[in-house]
C-alpha cells in the first residue's frame, strides 16, 4: 500500500471524526426546526433524514481524497470512480430527502404508491424517489461498465440496493447493520472474485461512509434520530456500489435475484415480524440497542 492509499485511509477516518461531531446537534436542531420528526415503533416522535449527517462528513472526506489524489496523479480510472460515488450518493441521498420531506405518508411499498397512481392518477413523493433513483443508478452504472449486459444488471443491483434498506429502516440501527452486512459480502466476494475482477481501490473510497456509519450507530441504536429514506438510500446505494465493483458479475446477479425476493416479499410480510420469530436474527436486531430498549421497557403501555 503506497503513501497516496495511506494518506487517504486518514482522510477518510479523520473527517469524519472531526465533523460529525459538531455536525450532529445543529442538523438534529435545524432538522426539528423544520418539522423533520416521524412516528418510531414505540410511537415516539424521533428527528428523521439524519442521513444527512453521514452524507456530509462522507462527501467531505471524498472532495478532500479526489482533491489529494488529483494533486498526486492517481490513476484516471481510480478518480472516476470516487466521483461516481459522490455523484451517485448525492443523487441519491437528494431523492431520499425529497420522500422524507413531503407529508404524504399514506402509500407504502410499490403496491401502495402504483395503486395511488392508478387510483388518483397523483404521482407520490416515493415514486418520485424510485424515477430519480432509477436514473441514477443507470448513470452511474454507465461510468462503471463497459457492455449492455452488464449495464443493465449494476443499475438495477444499484437500484435496488438502495431501496433495500428502505424496507429495513424500521428499527433503531437495523439499516446500518443490512448496510454493514452487505459490505462483509462484498469483502468476502471480492476475496474470491473470479478472474480478478475486484477494483481493491472500492474499499478505500467507502471507508469514509463506514466510518461515518460507525459514528452515528450508537444515535440511531438509541433512538434518537432516523436515518430517515436519505440514509438509507445513500448506504444502500454505496453498498450496491460495493458489490459492483467488489465481486464478479456471476455474484451480482444472484445478488440482485435474491435483493429482488426481499423487495417482493416485504409487499406481503413483514420483516419486523419475521425477525421477532428467528431467535438470531432478534438477537442480531437488538444488539448495540440496550439503552433504546432499557427506555422502552421504563415507559408506560399506551
Amino acid at each position: 500500500m503506497g503513501a497516496e492509499w495511506i494518506t487517504a485511509l486518514v482522510l477518510g477516518l479523520g473527517i469524519p471524526i472531526l465533523l460529525q461531531g459538531p455536525l450532529l446537534p445543529v442538523v438534529q436542531q435545524k432538522l426539528t426546526d423544520r418539522g423533520m420528526t416521524r412516528t418510531n415503533y414505540k410511537g415516539l416522535q424521533v428527528v428523521t433524514a439524519g442521513g444527512l449527517i453521514l452524507v456530509a462528513s462522507s462527501a467531505a472526506a471524498w472532495t478532500a481524497i479526489l482533491a489529494y489524489w488529483g494533486w498526486k496523479q492517481v490513476e484516471k480510472e481510480v478518480l472516476i470512480e470516487g466521483c461516481l460515488l459522490l455523484a451517485g450518493l448525492l443523487s441519491m441521498a437528494f431523492w431520499g430527502w425529497l420522500d422524507d420531506v413531503s407529508p404524504d405518508k399514506e402509500a407504502k411499498g410499490f403496491r401502495g404508491h402504483f395503486g395511488v397512481l392508478w387510483r388518483e392518477r397523483k404521482v407520490t413523493s416515493g415514486l418520485w424517489k424510485v424515477w430519480g433513483g432509477g436514473c441514477t443508478a443507470m448513470a452511474v452504472a454507465y461510468g462503471l461498465t463497459d457492455s449492455f449486459a452488464m449495464w443493465l444488471l449494476a443499475a438495477c443491483l444499484l437500484a435496488c440496493s438502495a431501496n433495500l434498506l428502505n424496507l429495513f429502516d424500521l428499527r433503531p440501527a437495523r439499516a446500518i447493520k443490512v448496510f454493514w452486512l452487505i459490505l462483509i459480502v462484498g469483502v468476502v466476494g471480492s476475496l474470491f472474485s473470479l478472474r480478478g475482477y475486484s477494483q481493491p481501490s472500492v474499499w478505500i473510497w467507502l471507508f469514509p461512509l463506514l466510518v461515518s456509519s460507525l459514528l452515528l450507530f450508537r444515535h440511531d441504536a438509541r433512538g434518537e434520530i432516523m436515518l430517515g429514506d436519505t440514509g438509507a438510500n445513500a448506504l444502500g446505494f454505496a453498498a450496491g456500489f460495493a458489490l459492483i465493483r467488489g465481486i464478479s458479475w456471476e455474484g451480482q446477479a444472484l445478488l440482485l435475484l435474491f435483493f429482488v425476493l426481499l423487495h417482493v416479499l416485504a409487499e406481503f410480510v413483514s420483516f419486523s415480524q419475521i425477525i421477532a420469530r428467528v431467535k438470531w436474527l432478534e438477537r442480531m436486531d437488538r444488539w448495540g440497542r440496550s439503552a433504546e430498549m432499557a427506555n422502552h421497557r421504563k415507559e408506560p403501555s399506551t
